[in-house]
């Protein structure tokens, strides 16, 4: 086949999702149930599923659309893979935290749990977008999500974690996953960029109403799962993503030699703070704690989307499109610290001394399972058989999408 050509997707495609979705339809008619929730508590409890399903399909929808050439693929392939994903995750969760005499309790939480799980699986998008076909972000999908719902299970298993931390570390997993993915799908064509693969003015106009959704809503997202310090919560994210969109725009200006932004660190960067006090948004007694965390993270993010991304690609092959590096890892990491600070000063001496080390422990199980499962699933998305995109196609809608006749020409 012509590598100006992308392969066709007119049978694997369709099949793979057909199937997916008929074994998930199955697995629902044995296994799944509906729960018993009170009326006071579905009051209290849909509007924030409804916050968080509007950061993950609107929000993480249009953030994808910054691609020039792949604006269709970004938002419409956010919209299949999260709607699969909170399938998935539903029958994984429900088999391992919630099944009650043979069957899978679904209830709001559950749902909540599982856009969680989606979110993890969107971010791991971000580092291979554009250069993958939807078979293979169907198949990393599953695996993903599985991966990111065992290591859940194990936390709990292991050290006792609260699945309801999950958000908390979501981001860690599901960046290190998708660049560990990134670098071995590596390829030599795309290592000093590609044509496709940059914005225009429109396509960035798109991307920050993805920016804006979600530093709108990323309060509720890490309010969501507690069951105490709501407020506080939702207070603390509010001013670190506020201290961290700041930090975005200054430091963007300061590192161009003539003073002008960058949209690419502003869509990103801005979102940082909310990262990187997800895990300790309950426990910042103060708001200019959160403040600090939020500077901080914001300059750093900026300063690494600035220096580290080109190097990354050049020297480790690590393609990340979006910079998930930046928006979720680094600020995972040092969200990570942040709470161990916390809990080191902490009045609870066996309380600091416990969650101190089980955090510790937490993040290198995370980190490990991330690695692993990502070189895994790497290999497996480098056969052939998926139809992966060659160099030309890569970040063009084209490959993919039917469009009308006058733009076709156009």
């Amino acid at each position: 086949m012509s590598q100006k050509l992308a392969p066709s997707i007119r049978i694997s495609f369709p099949l793979l999702a057909l199937i997916l979705q008929c074994t998930i339809i199955v697995l629902f008619i044995f296994f799944a149930d509906y729960s018993k929730d009170s009326p006071r508590k579905y009051t209290a409890t849909y509007p924030v599923l409804q916050d968080v399903n509007t950061m993950v399909f609107v929000g993480f929808g249009f953030l994808a659309t910054f691609l020039k050439r792949y604006g269709r693929s970004g938002i419409a392939f956010t919209l299949l893979l999260a709607a699969f994903a909170l399938q998935w995750a539903t029958i994984l969760e429900g088999l391992l935290f919630d099944f009650e005499d043979s069957k899978i309790r679904i209830s709001l939480s559950s749902i909540i749990h599982a856009d969680f799980s989606a979110v993890s699986a969107l971010v791991s998008m971000g580092a291979v977008l554009g250069n993958t076909s939807p078979v293979q972000l169907l198949l990393m999908t599953i695996v993903e999500v599985t991966c990111f719902t065992v290591n859940k299970w194990l936390l709990k298993f292991l050290l006792e974690v609260d699945r309801k931390t999950s958000g908390m570390y979501l981001h860690l997993f599901g960046a290190v996953f998708g660049l560990i993915v990134s670098q071995v799908l590596h390829r030599p064509g795309l290592q000093n960029g590609h044509e496709k693969e940059g914005s225009f003015q429109i396509s960035d106009l798109f991307s920050m109403i993805g920016t804006i959704f979600l530093w709108m809503f990323w309060p509720s997202f890490n309010a969501a799962l507690l069951d105490t310090d709501q407020d506080k919560a939702v207070f603390n994210t509010y001013y670190a993503l506020a201290a961290s969109t700041v930090a975005a725009f200054a430091i963007s200006s300061h590192i161009h030699k003539e003073g002008k932004i960058d949209m690419s660190h502003i869509r990103s960067a801005t979102l940082a703070g909310g990262v990187a006090v997800g895990l300790s948004a309950p426990l910042i007694p103060s708001a200019y704690i959160a403040m600090i965390i939020g500077l901080i993270t914001g300059v750093l993010c900026t300063l690494g989307f600035k220096y580290l991304k080109a190097m990354f690609q050049l020297y480790l092959g690590v393609h990340d499109t979006c910079g998930v590096l930046y928006t979720h890892a680094l600020p995972g990491v040092i969200g990570g610290i942040v709470y161990i600070i916390l809990l080191s000063i902490s009045d609870d001496l066996q309380r600091k001394m416990l969650h101190t080390e089980y955090w510790q422990t937490a993040m290198f199980i995370t980190m490990a399972m991330s690695i692993l499962t990502g070189l895994i699933t790497g290999f497996i998305l480098k056969l052939n058989i998926w139809k992966q995109p060659p160099d030309l196609k890569c970040y063009d809608d084209q490959a993919y999408w039917q469009f009308p006749h006058l733009a076709t020409i156009i």
